[in-house]
C-alpha cells in the first residue's frame, strides 16, 4: 500500500508548480520504486508520463522512411508510363479530280509499346466548308499505318482543301491538316460493260476470303490469322513479355521475362536505335529479344529509320507495319521499295512519286 505521507508531499509538490515528470525522477533517484511512485502519483491526481525512449523513436522514424522509399520505388517500377502517340500524315498525291478519292497513310508510333486501340477521324474542307469524312480505327503496339482513300463529291469544285487528321485513344487526342488540290478531271476511257461485271465478280470473290472485323484477339500470346475468311488464334509458347520466364527463353532472348531487374520495352527499343548506326546487326538482335512479333516489328522499324538503312524493314512481318517501315524511304527518293510494299494505295502512291521524280530536273 502507497504511504499517505507520500502522496501528501507529491501533492504539495505539484501545488508548487513542479510538473509530474520532474517529481518522478526525483523520487526514483531517492529510492522509491516505480510501482509506488506511479501509484502516488495517481493518487495526487498527476498524469503519469513514462520517458519516451529517444533512441527506440530515432530507429523507428528511420525504418518508415526506408520503407516509404521503397514502396516509392516499387510504384515507380510498376506504373507503366502514360501512353502517347505520336503520328504523320502523308498524302499520296496533292492533286485529286472531282469524284475520285483523295488517298492518304497515317503513320503512327507508340514508344509504350503497350497495346493501345483508337480511332482515326478524316475530315475534307473546302472554301464553302465540310464537303467529306470518314472514320478508321486502328490497333497498335509500337508503331502502324493506317491507309485511307476518301471519295470526293464530283460537285467538288477545282481549289485548294485539306484534310484535318484527328487521331483519338484513351481520352486524348491530337490533330494535324494537310492541303491539296482538286484539278479538273480528265477525261477517261470506258471499260467494257463485261469487264466490269468481271472485275466486280473478282472483288467479291476476295471479299469472301477476308475477315472484315479482323481476327486481333488483344492477346499478343496468340498468333492471329485469317483462314478463308475464318479467324485462327494459336498459342505461342513460349510467350515472351508475360511476366514468366518459361522453358526456352533466357536472358539474351527474353529480357523481358527473364532479365535481373525489370527491364523495360522503352529501354530495349532506345538501346536498339542508339546502336543502329554503329551496329546495325547487334541493334536487330536487340530488337529479336523481345520475341513479341508487334514489339519486336516496331522496333525494327525504328532501328530502320534511326539507321537510315531499309534491311531491317525486310524482317518486319506484320505487313501495315513493314510497309510502314518502307515508305519512308520513297520519301526520300529510294523507290525501290515500291515493290515491297503490300498495301495497294501505299504502293501506287511510291509507284506515282517514282514517276513523278523522272519529270523533276536533276539538281
Amino acid at each position: 500500500m502507497v504511504q499517505q505521507s507520500l502522496i501528501e508531499y507529491i501533492q504539495r509538490l505539484l501545488q508548487q508548480g513542479y510538473d509530474a515528470g520532474t517529481i518522478r525522477t526525483t523520487l526514483l533517484n531517492a529510492g522509491y520504486s516505480s510501482y509506488d511512485v506511479d501509484s502516488a502519483l495517481r493518487l495526487a491526481g498527476a498524469s503519469v508520463h513514462k520517458p519516451v525512449n529517444t533512441r527506440l523513436l530515432v530507429i523507428v522514424f528511420l525504418v518508415l522512411l526506408v520503407l516509404s522509399a521503397g514502396v516509392l520505388v516499387v510504384l515507380k517500377v510498376v506504373q507503366p508510363e502514360p501512353v502517347v502517340l505520336s503520328f504523320s500524315v502523308n498524302l499520296f498525291s496533292t492533286e485529286v479530280s472531282a469524284g475520285q478519292n483523295v488517298v492518304v497513310n497515317i503513320d503512327i508510333k507508340n514508344p509504350s509499346g503497350r497495346k493501345t486501340d483508337g480511332l482515326i477521324d478524316f475530315v475534307v474542307k473546302g472554301s464553302a466548308g465540310r464537303i467529306a469524312s470518314i472514320t478508321s480505327g486502328f490497333s497498335l503496339a509500337a508503331q502502324t499505318s493506317v491507309p485511307a482513300s476518301i471519295p470526293l463529291p464530283a460537285s467538288a469544285g477545282p481549289g485548294a482543301y485539306t484534310i484535318e487528321v484527328t487521331v483519338s485513344y484513351g481520352g486524348k487526342t491530337s490533330s494535324q491538316s494537310v492541303s491539296f488540290e482538286v484539278v479538273e478531271k480528265a477525261a477517261e476511257a470506258a471499260l467494257p460493260s463485261e469487264a466490269l461485271k468481271e472485275e466486280a465478280v473478282e472483288e467479291a470473290r476476295e471479299l469472301q476470303k477476308t475477315c472484315p472485323s479482323g481476327c486481333n484477339d488483344l492477346n499478343f500470346c496468340t498468333n492471329d490469322a485469317c483462314v478463308e475468311g475464318e479467324c485462327v488464334n494459336s498459342p505461342i509458347t513460349p510467350c515472351c513479355g508475360n511476366n514468366q520466364c518459361e522453358a526456352g527463353e533466357s536472358a539474351s532472348t527474353c529480357a523481358l521475362d527473364c532479365s535481373e531487374r525489370p527491364i523495360s520495352t522503352d529501354e530495349i527499343i532506345a538501346s536498339a536505335k542508339d546502336m543502329a548506326v554503329s551496329n546495325l546487326p547487334k541493334a536487330i538482335d536487340a530488337c529479336n529479344s523481345m520475341a513479341q512479333r508487334a514489339l519486336i516489328d516496331g522496333c525494327l522499324s525504328s532501328v530502320a529509320e534511326a539507321s537510315g538503312n531499309k534491311e531491317p524493314c525486310a524482317q518486319v512481318v506484320d505487313s501495315d507495319i513493314r510497309d510502314g517501315c518502307y515508305i519512308p524511304f520513297a520519301y526520300k527518293n529510294d523507290f525501290s521499295v515500291c515493290e515491297q510494299i503490300t498495301n495497294k494505295y501505299m504502293k501506287n502512291s511510291c509507284l506515282s512519286l517514282a514517276e513523278i521524280s523522272k519529270t523533276q530536273p536533276q539538281g
